[in-house]
């Protein structure tokens, strides 16, 4: 008969609730937190379940963390560093006289564009002996 004796080792590291980091994370953003679910590709009753949630993925969080423009890996050393991206810097902001001048010059394309379609419907409708 053979015995085993088994010491049980507790662990110096606390237990990491990752959906209270996400809490604290959303609480610290200037960002409303319907922004953020939004941004996040999640609905808001999602968002009130993923803080509940102790074990929540790292692909959740990579989400909420490039919504709201959030390192985690600062928190979650084990999780892999992503890149935060945005999107809205590929838009520049405008003056008025600048956004009046770009209004104006694609409202002129469109009327010509549109000039041009009603001149060639009309050429078919009135071309002799011409079927569709």
């Amino acid at each position: 008969m053979v015995v085993y004796s088994f010491t049980i080792l507790k662990s110096k590291y606390k237990k990491i609730h990752k959906g209270e980091i996400l809490q604290a994370a959303v609480n610290k953003s200037d960002l409303r937190i319907t922004q953020i679910v939004k941004k996040a590709g999640y609905s808001r009753s999602s968002y009130y379940h993923h803080i509940g949630n102790e074990e929540l993925s790292y692909e959740i969080l990579e989400a909420y963390g490039r919504a709201m423009k959030y390192d985690f890996t600062e928190d979650l050393p084990e999780m892999s560093k992503y890149l935060i991206e945005d999107s809205s810097e590929a838009y520049t902001l405008l003056t008025l006289d600048e956004a009046i001048k770009q209004r104006d010059y694609w409202k002129d394309k469109y009327y010509a564009l549109l000039e041009k379609y009603h001149l060639l419907i009309e050429e078919r409708i009135t071309a002799p002996g011409k079927k569709k």
